[in-house]
């Protein structure tokens, strides 16, 4: 696997902020159901989520994981 331009990444730091997004996902749709001025809003955290999922898929392969933790889709 070849570094991005970028160079290193934190993963676990961008898994947080991924984590983090995904909760302001929540709330903004919440909001946007009762505004729909703020859809636009809720498009942007979208696409920035997708952003970021690819970004995560690239640096956390899945033989990465370890069996031993559960996985947030796990718990839930």
């Amino acid at each position: 696997m070849t570094t991005p331009f970028w160079g290193t990444i934190d993963s676990r730091r961008l898994a947080r902020a991924y984590v983090a997004l995904a909760f302001a996902q929540d709330v903004a749709k919440r909001y946007a159901n009762e505004d729909r001025s703020l859809r636009p809003l809720l498009t942007a955290l979208d696409m920035s989520a997708k952003l970021m999922e690819e970004i995560l898929e690239e640096i956390l392969p899945e033989e990465e994981l370890n069996p031993q933790i559960p996985q947030i889709t796990q718990i839930m």
